[in-house]
């Protein structure tokens, strides 16, 4: 009779219901500054998406615009933008 090995549907089930993946973290960090860090990249990803929102709002009006450019309505929503654009990491 076998012993040990493998067996089917042994071991601890997943948490997450999906795969998961290790990642390193400084020592310092506490779960807290963990869960911080990731909320806030949720959070870019939101901002980034709000921001190509408006600017395709801001696109399409111009498009009607007789003149081709947005209507003076949106400057400071743009500048705006264009603030919020310069403040978000490069790569998001």
């Amino acid at each position: 009779m076998p012993r040990g090995g493998a067996r089917e549907g042994a071991g601890r089930k997943p948490k997450y219901g999906e795969p998961t993946k290790l990642r390193r973290v400084p020592v310092s960090f506490t779960a807290d500054d963990v869960e911080t860090a990731v909320r806030a990249r949720g959070i870019i990803k939101e901002l980034t998406g709000l921001i190509s929102e408006w600017h395709n709002q801001a696109q399409e009006a111009a498009n009607q615009s007789a003149t081709g450019k947005p209507p003076r309505t949106y400057d400071k929503a743009l500048k705006l933008l264009e603030e919020l654009s310069d403040l978000l990491p490069p790569n998001s």
